[in-house]
């Protein structure tokens, strides 16, 4: 009996036991840049000149950003895409991932930055996603989320419009899964977009998911409370581990 112990002593432990389980941190490794559409001060006159900016997007000109919409009780956009964004970012790292974001403040005193300088950063990280996180403003009918991948442009997205494609449906079917509503007014959960500027100057993997419609009196109130926001993100978060388990 003592042998055996002294020998069950001198057995080195289980890599199990020593390290991490890898489904513990099955994002470890990533790099994903976390897009919160809109900021606050979009909307504050005091940087209508920088609001002003306009660049073409391979497709059209378009301007720098815009204020995003808001629920009919005055709850911006800017601070749902905020917040949900800070929760995310939290569930991200403790799954082992790297998150950036595009801007570090939601405050009327600041403004963008433009959508392109948003797609920039996400080149220069060579980040392995770029999630833009936004909301609808549609009619009063229409609820759930969906998906916006670039269309095909020569020149623009035809170096990375497969991967933006295969993202768009990950994030569809792990967000479905997830219990997240499906929208009722884009057809299959997916919209393929020529004229959004932060896809078309993206470089690597990208995708803007609008979770849900501000206008919506159930959306509008899940959006408006901190349980809410945190289902939001943990759906988000859903969609991104499936796109990176391959599923």
């Amino acid at each position: 009996m003592l042998l055996a112990v002294g020998v069950l002593a001198a057995m080195p432990a289980s890599a199990s036991a020593l390290e991490p389980v890898a489904q513990d941190k099955p994002l470890a490794g990533k790099l994903i840049l976390l897009d919160p559409g809109h900021q606050l001060g979009n909307s504050n006159p005091r940087f209508a000149k920088q609001m002003a900016q306009k660049k073409f997007n391979g497709s059209i000109v378009k301007g720098c950003n815009t204020t995003g919409t808001a629920t009919n009780r005055g709850f911006p956009e800017s601070t749902f895409n905020w917040r949900v964004a800070k929760r995310l970012k939290a569930i991200l790292e403790g799954k082992g991932a790297r998150v950036e974001m595009t801007r570090s403040t939601n405050s009327y005193n600041d403004w963008g930055p433009c959508v392109w300088d948003r797609a920039k950063k996400a080149n220069e990280l060579n980040a392995d996603v770029m999630l833009n996180i936004h909301a609808d403003g549609a009619s009063a009918r229409s609820r759930g989320f969906f998906a916006i991948a670039p269309a095909l442009i020569k020149g623009w997205t035809d170096d990375v419009v497969k991967k933006d494609r295969r993202l768009a449906k990950a994030m569809i079917a792990g967000m479905t899964d997830a219990g997240a509503t499906p929208s009722n007014y884009v057809s299959g959960q997916l919209m393929i977009s020529r004229t959004t500027t932060g896809l078309n100057f993206s470089n690597v993997p990208s995708v803007t998911i609008e979770l849900g419609n501000m206008r919506n009196a159930a959306e509008a109130r899940r959006m408006s409370s901190p349980s809410g926001q945190q289902q939001y993100a943990e759906w988000l978060a859903a969609g991104l581990e499936n796109y990176f388990a391959g599923r």
